[in-house]
């Protein structure tokens, strides 16, 4: 019983928090946030479902002048604990999607090389895809649907739906029934 009660208590604190971090967002669903995040917001939106953001999870949307970057999370996904979604255009994650501890999200490089400008592409991850610890997700990335991203890998180009990837860069490894 005491357990019960202590879970209760938790989950009602964090429901509290996630309502005191609701005004950061443009449109957000019922939020459950444990310990503190950062938001950083510059020409930008971010729309959010019902979540569950631990602790030291930022949320960095900063698009350029005269295009505005969005963020949209859908509901029921999770970002783990010191995890980073870094949007100058677009990064849409989809429903259900599971992110673990320390992963970065990017859709872009933050330089140029040579004399070429920054490169921005947006970033997709499909409804119940789930992302391992300290994964780093690269521009221009479509993770798809149901799949799943092995701890440390690192995600240069597009995973099919219902497939296991991993390595540096990510590789798919094995095929998933789409049934499961």
């Amino acid at each position: 019983m005491i357990d019960n009660l202590k879970t209760f208590f938790e989950k009602t604190v964090n429901l509290a928090r996630g309502a005191l971090y609701h005004g950061k967002f443009d449109k957000a669903g019922l939020l459950q946030v444990a310990g503190r995040i950062r938001v950083i917001k510059r020409h930008g939106r971010i729309e959010i479902g019902r979540c569950i953001l631990w602790g030291g999870v930022k949320l960095s949307v900063c698009g350029m002048k005269g295009r505005n970057a969005i963020l949209t999370i859908g509901d029921y996904s999770t970002i783990g604990d010191r995890s980073e979604i870094h949007a100058g255009s677009r990064v849409a994650i989809g429903k259900g999607v599971l992110i673990s501890w320390d992963c970065v999200i990017m859709d872009r490089d933050y330089h140029g090389i040579g004399t070429k400008p920054e490169r921005v592409l947006s970033v997709n991850i499909e409804d119940g895809a789930w992302i391992g610890c300290r994964s780093v997700i690269l521009p221009g990335v479509t993770i798809g649907r149901g799949a799943v991203i092995g701890a440390g890998s690192v995600v240069t180009s597009d995973i099919p739906p219902f497939t296991v990837a991993a390595g540096n860069p990510a590789r798919v490894i094995k095929r998933l029934d789409a049934k499961h």
